[in-house]
């Protein structure tokens, strides 16, 4: 008899593991992670190294915003789940990108300046179309690998006929 996983335990297998951001004294950036965890699966990236790095640099495009936005980088890493570099950086880029234009929407909700709140909508506009592009070039970026191209070449003389598709030949006798 097979028992069944609970939905808690079918939950916990599907969640990919990331790091915490937590904030030490000043602007320390605590990342906890559990133990043996390793952050190339996380982003898709073959060297710890660059996996890292990418992971850091996340963080820290995200300016005075990380206090409160830090997670989210571990997370949409997570999320996304990255497949190499380039989608890595990918990831880290649209997430500082979207945290931007949030706050900046934040900001313009509460500006009594006309100037200002136009500024505001001027910028968010930008971002959401960098956005918007981002996504664009993470999806060509995928789609490339899974492209197919089949190129075939027929001759069909003249008084012939050709069949388009898979022919199959059952055994026959004469």
């Amino acid at each position: 008899m097979t028992s069944t996983p609970t939905t808690e335990a079918r939950e916990e297998a599907a969640t990919r593991q990331f790091p915490k951001i937590r904030y030490g004294d000043g602007e320390k950036i605590d990342v906890v992670t559990v133990q043996d965890f390793r952050f190339e699966p996380l982003m898709g990236i073959k060297t710890d190294d660059a996996a890292r790095l990418v992971f850091c640099t996340a963080l820290s495009a995200l300016g005075k915003a990380a206090e409160t936005f830090a997670s989210l980088a571990p997370a949409m890493f997570a999320e996304v789940e990255p497949r190499d570099g380039v989608e890595a950086t990918l990831v880290a880029q649209m997430t500082a990108t979207h945290i931007a234009m949030t706050s900046l929407s934040e900001k313009a909700s509460y500006q009594t300046s006309y100037q200002v709140r136009e500024s505001c909508e001027r910028s968010m506009t930008r971002l959401s179309r960098t956005f918007l592009a981002q996504m664009e070039a993470l999806k060509k970026y995928r789609a490339k690998a899974q492209q197919l191209v089949r190129v075939e070449r027929v001759t069909v003389n003249e008084g012939g006929q050709a069949i388009v598709g898979d022919v199959t030949h059952t055994g026959g006798g004469a």
